[in-house]
């Protein structure tokens, strides 16, 4: 789950302020990359302005009145088009109009971009201009030379497939003036600190943002007494259910090593449906879910996915949190599904009532540029209408668990009796 974001109204307040401040930022790039446009480039030139209506992406795009558009985010234009661009083209009747005598050659095409590149503060190991680019050469059309380059660089150190990594930087060169047309910087790296406006948006609302576990169940709280008492009844099943899965926690499961802030937080422990359910969480970071009378999930410290989880939306925390789970494949994925069913097997369960008899789907290990993330997901589903049965993590590179989840909402054939606390007064929290 990524971090939340907000979602703005865009007043005409902050629309102007925002286009303000960013035409500056706009009239640079185009006086840099010497831009057939008037300089320098200011307000009355603009035609239309659309602003971006989300907090994580601060700015929007312009487009002039002589057709040339501009996008501003991350702190820096990302993105410039021309009305002449070739490869942006919406209306192929209009190809002739890009016919013409070809007097740049591919190098000097090539420098024109590398050239670009150091005038915007770029350096090419920035954006990955320092590998070798593709260069696609003037087509031809009916006998004719369609007078553009395109040169594009991608960085082999992100994305998922390394066969196929990320754009990184694409300009288009006219191969008979030599003017640049559209350049497009993905890249991360040269992401900048966004711009501070003085003029606060009205937020309406937010991105995909963390629930509370149990969302569309009412959750009834119980009281600090309740609560302490089914936690020292349970932990003998969380410690049981770790030893028998041989999970590798970093902490004897004992009531000492709980995290009290959270256990006792309002919807950690609580009655749903009239069965007590808990989230145990542990000082060292990994969790565990108790409900139907017994221990149905197990999420480690440094799990890569789980439903709490804030994953890092922004760069460079993007990259640095890919690198955590980076790692040897030291097992198959046949040998992950084997690990999880055995752990099932040995859990109690037979294989039948939850499904893992049958194919799971299976996710990664993964790639991040050339480096592999060592992580395989495995998901027990209805292939129609979900629920999902089971589902788990595996760690690759040292062959153990990361997760596992039983769902027993949907299989209710594997419930069992909670534990009796002996305690008589009421367990719900006074108002």
């Amino acid at each position: 789950m990524a971090l939340p974001f907000a979602i703005y109204q865009i007043t005409a307040a902050y629309s102007n302020a925002m286009l303000v401040a960013i035409m500056p930022h706009v009239s640079d790039f185009a006086k840099k990359l010497d831009l057939p446009i008037p300089q320098p480039v200011t307000i009355s030139q603009v035609a239309r302005f659309n602003c971006f209506p989300r907090s994580d992406h601060i700015g929007g795009r312009v487009i002039l009145t002589n057709g040339c558009a501009f996008v501003f985010d991350h702190g820096r234009v990302e993105n410039f088009e021309s009305a002449h661009s070739y490869y942006y083209l919406q209306n192929p009747q209009m190809v002739p109009r890009f016919y013409g005598p070809i007097k740049i050659t591919e190098t000097q095409a090539l420098q024109i971009a590398q050239a670009a590149i150091k005038k915007l503060g770029y350096t090419e190991s920035m954006v990955a201009a320092d590998q070798k680019p593709r260069i696609d050469l003037p087509p031809t059309n009916n006998g004719h030379d369609i007078a553009r380059y395109r040169i594009r660089w991608y960085d082999p150190t992100r994305g998922g497939d390394p066969a196929t990594p990320p754009r990184s930087i694409e300009f288009e060169i006219d191969a008979t003036t030599g003017q640049i047309h559209v350049v497009n910087i993905d890249n991360p790296n040269t992401y900048r600190a966004d711009i501070q406006l003085t003029v606060k948006p009205i937020v309406t609302g937010s991105g995909p943002s963390a629930m509370p576990a149990g969302v569309g169940r009412p959750i009834t709280p119980v009281n600090q007494e309740y609560a302490m008492s089914f936690l020292k009844a349970i932990l003998p099943q969380i410690a049981n259910f770790a030893k028998t899965a041989d999970l590798k926690v970093a902490h004897p499961i004992s009531i000492h090593e709980v995290d009290m802030e959270k256990y006792l937080a309002k919807y950690n422990c609580g009655l749903v449906e009239g069965d007590p359910r808990a989230f145990v969480d542990f000082k060292d970071g990994s969790r565990f879910y108790y409900s139907h009378g017994q221990v149905t999930a197990f999420y480690a410290a440094d799990v890569m996915s789980s439903p709490n989880k804030i994953h890092a939306a922004t760069y460079p925390e993007i990259d640095q949190e890919r690198a955590k789970y980076f790692g040897p494949i030291n097992m198959t994925t046949n040998e992950a599904v084997a690990l999880v069913r055995q752990t099932i097997r040995k859990l109690g369960y037979a294989e039948k009532p939850l499904h893992i008899d049958e194919p799971p789907r299976i996710g990664g290990p993964g790639w991040w540029g050339t480096n592999r993330i060592a992580r395989c997901s495995l998901v027990w589903q209805e292939s129609v209408n979900p629920p999902t049965w089971v589902n788990a993590e595996v760690d690759m590179a040292t062959k153990t668990l990361k997760s596992i989840y039983i769902n027993d909402h949907a299989i209710t054939n594997i419930w069992r009796e909670p534990p009796r606390i002996g305690i008589t007064s009421s367990p719900v929290s006074a108002p």
